[in-house]
């Protein structure tokens, strides 16, 4: 009868703490701002009221120089080129530069390059806007300081330098254009298109 008794308590016990658990809220770490070449990349952004997750990041190299740490925003999670390229959402890149300068001159014709490699056969129209967007990066780039782009369906690509609008480039076949750069068949860095196309650490 004892062992009876026992056996009943214990599974009674055993029950309460089961419940017990059960009714206990799992606790879900919040995402943490991913750290990129010593750079703090947030973990999300708003862009156009939409709230944009961080996709990817990675690090854009010329030869064994860090040039700086990229962060890929999206409205909707993908790790296709092509979607990411083309989709027609709520979208961003951020350049924080690792490089202890790099210059105006040289980020010119950083785009230049990006565009002719990867829309070769632009109308004069989308080149206008090419050559609009190419202007806007006259100052050089320090250490530290950030370079924003960010897409807004129906209104366009805004260019954030070092906390400022500098300009809006409407179209969205100017949007692809640009993210064609870091994600097309010829981008600018192999290795920056690989590592932000793992996703977000």
């Amino acid at each position: 009868m004892r062992k009876l008794l026992s056996s009943y308590r214990n599974n009674r016990l055993a029950v309460i703490l089961l419940a017990a658990l059960v009714s206990v809220p799992l606790s879900v770490s919040p995402a943490l701002p991913a750290e990129v070449g010593g750079a703090t990349i947030p973990e999300s952004l708003e862009i156009g009221g939409k709230s944009c997750s961080l996709a990817g990041v990675g690090i854009r190299k010329k030869f064994v120089v860090k040039v700086y740490a990229a962060g890929l925003y999206l409205e909707n999670a993908s790790t296709d080129p092509g979607e990411i390229i083309r989709s027609d959402q709520a979208k961003g890149m951020l350049m924080h530069f690792l490089h202890k300068k790099v210059e105006g001159e040289k980020l010119q014709q950083a785009w230049i390059d990006g565009f002719e490699a990867n829309t070769p056969q632009s109308s004069a129209d989308l080149q206008g806007r090419m050559d609009k967007f190419v202007s806007l990066f006259a100052d050089d780039a320090l250490k530290g300081e950030e370079i924003l782009m960010t897409y807004v369906p129906g209104t366009g690509t805004a260019v954030t330098i070092k906390g400022e609008v500098k300009g809006t480039i409407p179209g969205s076949d100017f949007m692809e254009a640009l993210f064609a750069i870091w994600f097309g068949e010829k981008p600018a860095d192999k290795g920056l298109k690989k590592g932000i196309l793992a996703g977000a650490p």
